[in-house]
């Protein structure tokens, strides 16, 4: 993996990594927030190991959007926001984080407060799910881990918080990228009226 770090006036700082076919770049937006940029061939799972990993750096993914834009290829921009006590995230290997598996850390109980699932033609057919809850450290994490519990991972998503409140939409697939099952689909209604609060 190449990476660079490249500081500009004031709270001005960029980083940028490669590695195989795919890239990212971090740049600071203000005080304890950045912006995020992957392209390029991100593995099934990526986006719930990346979750994972900046929840473990005190690191939070507050809006955005990713799409699947070929069988191999991804395009996202987040915006993070960082804990006031965490370090400073341009330490962190962003692709590495996606692409390799950790040691699972529980990712807790999450606060919806509605939810929507309906099929979709998007994407040779996927399941829409969109939900409205109160954001945490680790909601997208733990939200990420219950579609994959089910066989059911993002195509495409947009994820907003607005003060306390996450407004979140995916288009998920099945493994392998199949349509998603009737009981994967109901197992997912299940997982999602259990966080209702």
């Amino acid at each position: 993996m190449s990476t660079s770090l490249s500081l500009g006036q004031d709270t001005e700082a960029t980083k940028k990594g490669s590695w195989k076919d795919a890239s990212f770049q971090l740049q600071q937006r203000g005080t304890d927030r950045y912006q995020l940029t992957m392209d390029g061939y991100l593995t099934t799972g990526w986006m719930g190991r990346l979750a994972a990993g900046l929840v473990r750096s005190r690191l939070g993914i507050i809006g955005g959007e990713a799409e699947k834009i070929s069988a191999t290829t991804w395009h996202a921009s987040f915006e993070i926001s960082r804990h006031p006590l965490a370090p400073e995230p341009f330490g962190i290997d962003f692709l590495a984080c996606a692409n390799e598996e950790q040691a699972a850390v529980p990712a807790g109980s999450i606060t919806l407060h509605d939810f929507v699932v309906e099929p979709s033609s998007r994407h040779g057919g996927c399941l829409y799910v969109e939900v409205t809850g109160l954001d945490r450290l680790g909601f997208l994490d733990a939200l990420l881990a219950g579609f994959s519990m089910n066989c059911l991972f993002p195509v495409q998503m947009t994820i907003d918080t607005v003060g306390n409140e996450v407004f979140d939409r995916f288009w998920l697939k099945g493994m392998a990228g199949s349509r998603p099952s009737e009981p994967a689909t109901l197992a997912l209604r299940q997982w999602l009226e259990r966080q209702m609060r």
